[in-house]
């Protein structure tokens, strides 16, 4: 889609699904192989976040990123959120409830927020 989407895009691999464990070092080797200069993870947090951070020695990629959903909404399988949503900075909201077995991940936002401040402070 991505291809599709934008001629000249060097898209130099793709995995799709959730791998095991023991897929990960043929990922990484398939990675290294290809020496990307971006790496896109959409795993969902934090198991995204957590890979790139286990993995970014080994991998060699100058930039990871954890992308989550963002796939979804590129591929039109979600809908983003209506624009006066977004302009409010409540697209949170939206995926509250259109996703409601997420209610939980949004109980660790408070949590987050107070580890940044207290970060930012030491």
């Amino acid at each position: 889609l991505l291809r599709a989407r934008f001629p000249g895009l060097p898209v130099v691999g793709v995995y799709e699904g959730s791998p095991a464990a023991a897929d990960y070092p043929a990922i990484a080797a398939a990675i290294r192989a290809a020496a990307p200069d971006l790496l896109l993870v959409a795993y969902g947090a934090p198991a995204q976040d957590l890979w790139i951070h286990e993995h970014k020695q080994d991998l060699a990629v100058p930039v990871s990123i954890g992308v989550g959903g963002a796939f979804d909404h590129v591929a039109g399988v979600r809908r983003r959120a209506p624009a006066w949503l977004i302009r409010l900075n409540l697209e949170w909201l939206w995926r509250l409830l259109t996703q409601p077995w997420r209610w939980r991940r949004q109980l660790d936002l408070p949590r987050f927020v107070w580890a940044v401040l207290r970060e930012g402070r030491a």
